[in-house]
């Protein structure tokens, strides 16, 4: 399995939904089997509530706040 990190500071705010969310490429990544992990201090943790939105080119990870995460895939 292969992983991309990213740090709260990928995630744009979404001021109408009050959320936030990163996009990843579907040429990075298999769409099919993603898992999000939040990374606290080198530990992961499946403690974390998100939503997948599947595009016809990218990933949307969309969570309530920005956290360090690791994308499993």
């Amino acid at each position: 399995m292969q992983f991309i990190e990213f740090k709260k500071e990928h995630f744009t705010h979404d001021e109408e939904k009050n959320n936030y969310f990163l996009e990843i490429s579907k040429t990075e990544i298999d769409p099919e089997n993603i898992k999000v992990q939040k990374k606290e201090d080198d530990q992961l943790s499946d403690d974390l509530d998100y939503e997948i939105a599947d595009h016809p080119t990218r990933v949307r990870v969309i969570l309530k706040e920005p956290e360090d995460i690791r994308v499993n895939f």
